[in-house]
């Protein structure tokens, strides 16, 4: 029996699907010819589903009136079912975060997500780092505001005595004074937050 007569008999549902069953067997070679292509070796189980839903959908589609042959039909079918899978898939995962700074062009441009997730250094000392940063900015947010300037500009900010002086309008001197009685209390601060010893 040729195949166009196997393909009417499973469309006219014949008992028990023998005629789909031999349909499906003789055309397994071409769905698995199609999910064995090395683009979709990663995803090999879902092209060759793909393709089985497209050898099916081909059974229950196929016109013999319009003067297509069977095998052509369920080819062009199967074909672009395992194509259309691959351009899904490629497209998700040009989407995601690329694990290793591989060859891709963006892999250069972006850090890979192990690369931002990886430390170099020591995390449990980094976050301390980071606590006592954040414990340093609120200790010196309760200073006054001229102690605030005084600090933060003379030693973070590398300002000279005299251009703090100017600004504020008092003497050097003065600055030098805030400056250390701001210190004191930042010390007094910290050691509350962090239990250090006075």
């Amino acid at each position: 029996m040729n195949i166009e007569q196997l393909v009417i008999q499973a469309q006219a549902g014949n008992e028990g699907g023998e005629a789909f069953a031999e349909v499906c067997r003789r055309f397994a070679g071409l769905v698995k010819k199609y999910a064995n292509q090395p683009h979709v070796a990663g995803i090999k189980e879902e092209a060759a589903a793909e393709g089985w839903l497209a050898v099916a959908a081909a059974v229950r589609t196929y016109d013999p009136a319009a003067g297509v042959r069977f095998a052509g039909y369920v080819e062009s079918r199967v074909r672009y079912a395992v194509w259309n899978l691959f351009k899904r898939e490629r497209r998700r995962w040009q989407q995601e975060l690329f694990l290793t700074g591989g060859a891709e062009e963006e892999a250069k441009e972006r850090p890979g997500l192990l690369d931002t997730l990886a430390a170099a250094d020591n995390v449990e000392a980094e976050a301390e780092a980071n606590f006592s940063v954040i414990a340093v900015r609120e200790a010196l947010a309760l200073l006054p505001a001229k102690q605030q300037t005084a600090v933060a500009r003379t030693l973070l900010g590398e300002a000279r005595l005299a251009d703090i002086a100017a600004e504020l309008g008092i003497t050097p001197q003065a600055v030098y004074s805030l400056r250390q009685r701001g210190l004191a209390r930042l010390k007094k601060e910290l050691a509350k937050n962090l239990l250090l010893p006075i």
